[in-house]
């Protein structure tokens, strides 16, 4: 019986390259091998508490402060707290940008953590019988280092709505650790009429390394890799 002839490996290869060809031009696909990142990491979220009383706001403490006495505060000197971040925010005095506050979040001792994002969590009325206020934040920094916020004044809250689709971008990304402490500045717009808004800011955060749990595999948004850049005086921090 004849034996057939098998093709040469020239010929092989040479079909085999325009069928690679017709693949990557669109006749069927493009076959490619990736190697799939691990999970996600660990976010977490670390909230803002208004540490330092500030007239215009006031902290809703969990020793049941009644609906006066946070009414007297707002108008006197606020009610600061370092454990609970819902906060009230008084209405201006006038139409107009009215009352400011810092906020800080507190020291974070057992971890290394890397700057995700921001968020905040505004409750108004459904059905308000008043004007809307609106809440605005600039100048949100990690230990006294730059603005990390791409506006220098102050934005409307609901770009950083947690109920956005997507975090809003930072003009960095840096490490947090102890000592320092990450902080953001709060205003209240609205008419002297309008009603008070209760809102809570948060700092979005992958730990990195865990005193208790050992360090953890990065998710893309925290890699060296995705932070790479030149130039600038607060790199390296």
């Amino acid at each position: 019986m004849a034996r057939k002839n098998l093709p040469s490996v020239p010929s092989y290869l040479a079909a085999q390259t325009k069928i690679n060809q017709s693949l990557v031009d669109g006749v069927g696909g493009i076959q490619f091998t990736v190697q799939s990142p691990p999970g996600v990491g660990r976010l977490i979220r670390i909230p803002f508490y208004l540490t330092n009383a500030t007239a215009g706001f006031a902290a809703l403490t969990s020793t049941g402060d009644t609906a006066a006495n946070v009414t007297a505060a707002l108008a006197a000197g606020g009610i600061a707290s370092s454990s609970d971040p819902l906060i009230v925010a008084a209405p201006p005095l006038a139409a107009g940008a009215g009352f400011t506050a810092n906020l800080f979040t507190p020291q974070i001792s057992w971890a290394t953590l890397r700057l995700v994002g921001f968020e905040a969590s505004v409750f108004g009325a459904t059905l308000p019988s008043a004007p809307v206020a609106q809440l605005g934040f600039s100048d949100l920094k990690i230990g006294g280092g730059a603005n990390l916020f791409v506006h220098e004044d102050f934005a409307p809250a609901d770009i950083y709505l947690d109920s956005q689709p997507s975090l809003a971008g930072l003009r960095d990304y840096p490490l947090l650790k102890s000592p320092n402490v990450a902080q953001v500045s709060v205003q209240n717009v609205g008419a002297a009429a309008s009603d008070r808004l209760i809102f809570a800011a948060n700092l979005i955060c992958e730990i990195l390394v865990d005193d208790q749990y050992g360090a953890h595999i990065p998710s893309p948004a925290a890699r060296p890799g995705a932070l790479v850049r030149q130039g600038g005086a607060f790199v390296g921090r």
